[in-house]
């Protein structure tokens, strides 16, 4: 057993490739080895370790390398069938040409065979011990799949060879130990060089074991490890931002991309010229993260300061000289993004809305101008049940795409919103109007923040909303990972807005098929047949996913949606309700019953009576259960009518023991076909009292609950 280290080393990896094309060879890898019994299942942490191997990725690199590979397959022993016994040898006991072929076939003798007793009769085997593969074989020939199993956007080939791979290979790599693993891969044999920093270290270095790998290549100004490399990016972006006097706004996955793009990480400060803060600080902080990798620098008031702080691939001799090509880059692009922020200036946002009837929302569903009118009749409809400002919430609907146009947004797309803000806020609009031109877009994505007032809340689900159901209509379901117009996230937006919006937070009081009624309404006279119970469906769905998610029970979850409501809020209420319940003596005994009485009533031959007959109550037991339903009816009624879940169950669970002893005494199934039919007449009261709030049924409710 000994450490394998193999490293493929390539042309500059776009950033984005580095560690998943890393991570892929150590998958796969992992898994030839272990299919192989060449390494053990998992490391030393568990079966998530990957058999205890380490990664390492650079732009000009990814490697593997694990700690104990053997260097050949163990030994096994192999038994092979070949004919009948019978049919092995002729009548002068000679072997048959049945029995030459097969020992043929499998590099045997006469002397080799044996024979197999079965309950067919005895057969001729062979037994043999076969030698393990030896550990480059293996590895060699598994190599090409795993490459072709590297995530890439596109394939290369560079020479005469027909090799491909994301950009030219240049090296390979591969150590058993203090040995060469002889492979063989992009036309390039395996040694055991590899190369340090393009720059600072550009000559060959020999590598004697796998162990000295991070060692060698950091003192060739390489660090290979992605994890250290990223520690130290932080480090030294957050010491040098100090030193400017503000603090780096460190996006995780700007610091990702940085850590991929650089294998010498050297963070320096640059400035900009003080008037370009006049722009909106967002489309300043896109400009510096996604044109040029910088990270931008708030002071400790929050405010962005002219300065920024970049991370070179290099430790120049004269820092001054890379500071200063740095600022000259950013230089021109801080003036384009300054000449569309003045050229927006000399127009309103208002006077932008006629040029979004040019602009597509969907082909069958019209432009984004006709997406707008749709929101302002909608959000008409929702105001009132969301409690926010009618004029104002109106006019934001008409407002909230035209920024669409404005010269920033064309420029910088993610301004979509953010700019509206800026220039609703600069025409004199109200404060929730601007915030809403931003916030209607909220919530981004899983976790993140929701539209903080009444108008944005509003604004974004009739937005979304109507996205749902047009797109919808036009039959486009999202199928497997394909959702191009993210559905799903406008589905889950939405049941957090209600859920966690209102004032307080306490969520909104509406219904999500009275949304989808009021949004498929706009619709009208454009697309012909919505199917709306599936829309609510597929919303609620997501909302099932969610609760779950957040740590509540999925039978409780389902008890309450098989009752067909799609009200958040009320579905929270009675989920509180069952959850409670189900701690009860009771819980199990009428989950146990209602389940029963499903079944006894799916199964009943006859039509059963609307009503129970009291003169065909002949037994103790079911004259006591009729007397418990009539007591018990007005209260849960009551209750369930005020949303009061809690205490309609309260009064649910004191049929628990008239329902026991109706089961213990009376044969529901009578011969008397009278006295059969009321009894069934019985138990479906019993079904539809204990069925109010939630379908008693779907609970999977283990034990009493005592």
């Amino acid at each position: 057993m000994a450490e394998l280290l193999i490293e493929i080393g390539c042309e500059d990896l776009p950033a984005g490739s580095v560690v998943p094309m890393a991570e892929s060879l150590q998958r796969q890898l992992c898994d030839v080895l272990v299919a192989a019994k060449l390494v053990e299942a998992s490391g030393p942490n568990g079966p998530g370790d990957l058999a205890g191997s380490a990664v390492f990725a650079t732009p000009r690199r990814i490697a593997v390398r694990f700690p104990e590979v053997a260097a050949r397959q163990p030994d096994r022993d192999v038994e092979r069938k070949g004919p009948a016994l019978a049919a092995a040898y002729d009548a002068d006991g000679q072997p048959t040409r049945a029995l030459a072929g097969f020992l043929g076939s499998a590099g045997a003798s006469v002397d080799d065979v044996a024979t197999l007793e079965t309950p067919k009769g005895e057969w001729i085997v062979v037994r043999q011990r076969r030698p393990g593969a030896s550990l480059a074989d293996i590895v060699d020939a598994a190599l090409p799949g795993i490459v072709q199993g590297m995530p890439m956007p596109r394939r290369m080939r560079w020479g005469a060879g027909e090799a491909e791979f994301l950009r030219p290979v240049v090296w390979l790599l591969a150590l058993h130990g203090s040995g060469i693993l002889p492979l063989s891969l992009f036309d390039l044999a395996a040694g055991n060089v590899t190369y340090g920093h393009r720059f600072h270290a550009p000559v060959a270095i020999y590598l004697d074991d796998p162990s000295d790998y991070e060692h060698a290549l950091e003192r060739a100004n390489v660090m290979a490890d992605v994890g250290v490399r990223r520690a130290r990016v932080v480090d030294q972006v957050e010491r040098v931002a100090t030193e400017a006097g503000g603090v780096a706004v460190m996006d995780a996955a700007l610091v990702d991309e940085v850590t991929s793009l650089v294998e010498w990480p050297v963070a320096l400060a640059g400035r900009f010229d003080e008037r370009f803060l006049e722009i909106p600080a967002e489309a300043l902080i896109q400009t510096m993260e996604e044109n040029q990798r910088y990270f931008a620098l708030r002071d400790a008031g929050g405010e962005l300061m002219n300065a920024f702080v970049f991370v070179a691939n290099i430790e120049s001799r004269d820092p001054a000289i890379v500071v200063d090509g740095n600022e000259r880059v950013i230089r021109p692009r801080f003036a384009d993004t300054m000449f569309f922020w003045n050229q927006d200036r000399e127009r309103t946002l208002a006077s932008l809305r006629p040029a979004l009837s040019r602009v597509l929302f969907q082909e069958m569903l019209g432009s984004v101008g006709d997406k707008v009118e749709r929101l302002e009749s909608l959000v008409t409809v929702l105001a009132p049940m969301t409690g926010a400002d009618a004029d104002e919430t109106r006019l934001a609907a008409g407002l909230c795409k035209s920024d669409l146009v404005s010269a920033i947004v064309e420029e910088l797309p993610k301004m979509q919103g953010i700019a509206g803000r800026y220039y609703a806020a600069r025409d004199g609009h109200p404060p929730a109007v601007a915030v809403a031109m931003e916030e209607h877009y909220f919530p981004k994505q899983a976790g993140a923040a929701l539209p903080s007032n009444a108008v944005a809340q509003t604004l974004a689900l009739a937005d979304k909303v109507d996205t749902l159901v047009g797109i919808h209509g036009q039959g486009l379901v999202p199928s497997g990972a394909k959702d191009p117009f993210a559905l799903r996230r406008a589905s889950l937006g939405i049941v957090r807005i209600l859920r966690e919006g209102g004032a307080n937070g306490g969520g909104l009081d509406i219904d999500v098929a009275a949304l989808i009624a009021a949004a498929a309404r706009g619709y009208a006279g454009r697309v012909d047949d919505i199917a709306e119970p599936v829309i609510v469906a597929y919303v609620v769905e997501r909302l099932r996913g969610h609760l779950v998610e957040r740590g509540a029970s999925a039978d409780a979850v389902d008890a309450v949606l098989a009752k067909g409501v799609s009200h958040p809020l009320d579905i929270d209420a009675r989920l509180v309700a069952i959850e409670r319940f189900r701690t009860t003596p009771a819980a199990a005994s009428l989950a146990a019953a209602t389940k029963r009485i499903g079944n006894i009533l799916r199964k009943a031959a006859t039509s059963i009576p609307d009503a129970v007959d009291a003169d065909a109550l002949t037994e103790p037991a079911e004259r006591a259960l009729a007397d418990a339903l009539d007591a018990v009816r007005p209260d849960i009624e009551e209750r369930f009518a005020e949303r009061d879940y809690a205490g309609a169950m309260a009064a649910t669970a004191t049929l628990r023991e008239p329902v026991d002893a109706f089961f213990d005494t009376v044969m529901v199934m009578a011969e008397d076909r009278r006295l059969r039919d009321n009894r069934l007449a019985l138990l479906r009261q019993v079904a539809t009292l204990c069925g109010f709030t939630a379908e008693l049924s779907r609970l999977d409710v283990r034990g009493d609950g005592e």
